[in-house]
Formats: structure tokens, C-alpha cells, sequence
């Protein structure tokens, strides 16, 4: 063989693999690729969860208005037979409160394909009997077999971008026994505080069902009735319109047991609730009846509370892990998109209420 052909295949033997510095371009050029990719991943994952939370707020709408047709109207928020200043609370006898019935969530279960958790609830209600005045949510979670209230929700209950905790709610030295934390759904009170109820300039497509305990525990016929599907707003209430006004929006919860926020067995605000008086994801604190005040999370939505129990001036935000804001279900089933920086008054409050007169313009 020539010298020629000599060099030459000994320069193709060398060139047959990578020297140190090309492996570097290369790795760089991957890295670079696999940074640019990334949030483009991340971005699609989260607009699945996104819709997936969508879907599950679509299937609660369509629960609310099978309830509709079946009753003539959307459940109560929650029925209160106590006294008259323990109208807007939603503790138990630890606070001086017991005569309270179910809430939404519990009343939509058989129109949500959970006959299991209805029957609980049933027959926690058996075991109680008529005559019984104590505050389901105080009762039905330690009444065995049942345990209503400690186990987790299935996933409809929960928005897949939302952080969940499995802690259990106690209520700390008040001795309430845990209350399991599951639901990111919570309908609209309104634009105020615990008695919008009570105004239509505030009043949502929720709220409290108060009447008398002769007609909760007595009832019509001579058994008592904690459920009352008829007495929430039918369609004819929506004076603002269906399409115009909120059902239901996101809420987090948090790993704390002392703060009520995700328990999906109370009417509180922020567990099952929320209000229009705080815009999405708002920077200010939660105002509700069982908070750990020194709960701080630090990036991400503000969950930082202040405690309030012995007013009707609670409140708290519709929050979610989304980018920007929250999803909102309206009265009439379709889905919108509720962005961070709404107009507080003109539209977000204005979505909120149901029979104040407004025109929505977003």
C-alpha cells in the first residue's frame, strides 16, 4: 500500500470518532433543545389538567340541573334552623351552633354516580332520626359505620393542577373530630360576606336556606327533613340571568389541620364556598372561621388567613394552580376562564350576583 493510502485511511480511523469538544457542542445543543421543549411539555400538560378540571366542572353543572329537574331548583347552599345569630355559622355545638342541615355537595351525590357515598349519607340520617337537631357535619363524621366526612372524595371533586393535602381537618382545641379534606369546587355566595343570602344586590346562586325547626326536624307528614332539595334557586330566580351568573368556582386547600379550607363536609367559606368579595387569586388574606394564621405558602396563590368566628365578615377567593386565574362555571352549565386581573366590580361581582340588574360586559 502507497503512503498516500496509507494516510489517508489512518485520517478516516481518526475521523470516526468524536473528539471531547464536539461531545460538548453536542450536549450543549441538547440541553438547549431539551430548555426550549420543556416549558412547551409543561405548558401541554397543564392545559390537560386544565381541561380536565373543566370536565369536572361541566359534570357538577350537569348534576346541579338534573337536581333542577328533579326538585324545581338547584340545592340549597345549606340549611340553618338555629337561632337567629347563628345564621351565617356553620361550626357545631363547639360553637354554639347545632341545628344545621346537609349542604350542595352531599345533595348532588346521586346525580353524580356515587350511590355509595349517598347511602352513607342516608343512613347516617336513619341513625340520627327525626328528631335529632345535631349539625351533620359535627355528627355523621364519627357515627360508625358510615364515617361520613373522613374518607377522601373521588376525583371529580379534584382539579387535577391543584395541590392536594390528605390531612384532616380537627378544628385544633375544640375537639371536632377530622373532617377529611378533597373538594377544589365551591359555589358562588355571592359578592359578600357569610349573608349575602340576604340581599339580592349580594345575593349568588347560593346561600342559606333559614326557616324554623319545626319544619326541619318535625317536617311536612311528621318526619323530619335535614335536606330541603326544593328550597334553593330555581331558574326563574336568576333575575340576571343563568348564563350571566356563577355557580361554582376552584378553591384550594391546604396541609394544615386547623385550617377548614378543602373540607368538602362543611358549608364553611373556603371549604365548599367562596366569594365574589375578593377577586381571583387574590393578594389579600382569606377572612374565615377556621384558619392557621401562621400558614404561609410562599410562591404561588396567596393562602396566607386572618380568623374570624365571631362575625358574618368572612370570605374567601376563588383560587386556583392555573396560570392566571381560575375556571368558573356559570347557572346555565357552560364553562368560562376568570383571569387575575377582572374587573373587581363590573364584571367578576357583577358575574357573582344573581338578581342585582347588571349587564355583564367582559
Amino acid at each position: 500500500m502507497s503512503m498516500r493510502h496509507k494516510s489517508a485511511a489512518a485520517i478516516a480511523g481518526r475521523r470516526s470518532a468524536f473528539t471531547l469538544v464536539e461531545l460538548l457542542v453536542v450536549i450543549a445543543i441538547i440541553g438547549v433543545l431539551v430548555g426550549l421543549l420543556l416549558p412547551a411539555v409543561q405548558a401541554a400538560r397543564e392545559a390537560a389538567r386544565r381541561m380536565q378540571c373543566q370536565n369536572n366542572m361541566k359534570q357538577l353543572g350537569l348534576a346541579m340541573h338534573n337536581h333542577m329537574d328533579t326538585y324545581g331548583s338547584f340545592p340549597p347552599g345549606y340549611l340553618c334552623y338555629d337561632e337567629s345569630g347563628n345564621r351565617y355559622k356553620t361550626g357545631g355545638w363547639q360553637h354554639g351552633q347545632n341545628e344545621m342541615g346537609w349542604h350542595w355537595l352531599p345533595m348532588l351525590f346521586p346525580y353524580m354516580e356515587q350511590p355509595a357515598l349517598w347511602e352513607r349519607i342516608k343512613l347516617c340520617e336513619e341513625r340520627r332520626g327525626p328528631q335529632h337537631t345535631q349539625n351533620p357535619c359535627d355528627d355523621c363524621e364519627y357515627q360508625a359505620p358510615e364515617h361520613t366526612g373522613r374518607g377522601q372524595l373521588p376525583g371529580f371533586s379534584r382539579c387535577p393542577s391543584a395541590t392536594n393535602s390528605e390531612v384532616q381537618f380537627s378544628d385544633g382545641s375544640y375537639g371536632l373530630e377530622a373532617l377529611a379534606k378533597g373538594s377544589n369546587y365551591a359555589v358562588s355566595w355571592g359578592s359578600g360576606n357569610m349573608l349575602s343570602w340576604e340581599s339580592s344586590k349580594t345575593r349568588g346562586a347560593y346561600g342559606t336556606y333559614y326557616t324554623t325547626q319545626e319544619q326541619i326536624v318535625v317536617g311536612l307528614g311528621g318526619s323530619g327533613d335535614r335536606f330541603q332539595n326544593k328550597r334553593g334557586m330555581g331558574s326563574q330566580d336568576f333575575d340576571d340571568g343563568m348564563s350571566n351568573t356563577m355557580a361554582l368556582s376552584e378553591v384550594l386547600s391546604t396541609d394544615t389541620t386547623t385550617d377548614i379550607r378543602g373540607v368538602w363536609m362543611s358549608p364553611a367559606m373556603g371549604a365548599t364556598i367562596f366569594s365574589a368579595f375578593l377577586s381571583p387569586n387574590s393578594k389579600e388574606n382569606d377572612v374565615i372561621a377556621a384558619c392557621d394564621e401562621g400558614y404561609s405558602t410562599g410562591a404561588g396563590p396567596n393562602m396566607v388567613c386572618a380568623e374570624e368566628r365571631s362575625t358574618a365578615d368572612v370570605y374567601a377567593a376563588a383560587r386556583s394552580q392555573h396560570p392566571s386565574g381560575v375556571n368558573v362555571l356559570m347557572a346555565d352549565g357552560s364553562v368560562r376562564f376568570g383571569s387575575e386581573t377582572i374587573d373587581l366590580v363590573n364584571v367578576w361581582q357583577a358575574m357573582a350576583t344573581a338578581q342585582n340588574g347588571e349587564v355583564v360586559s367582559e
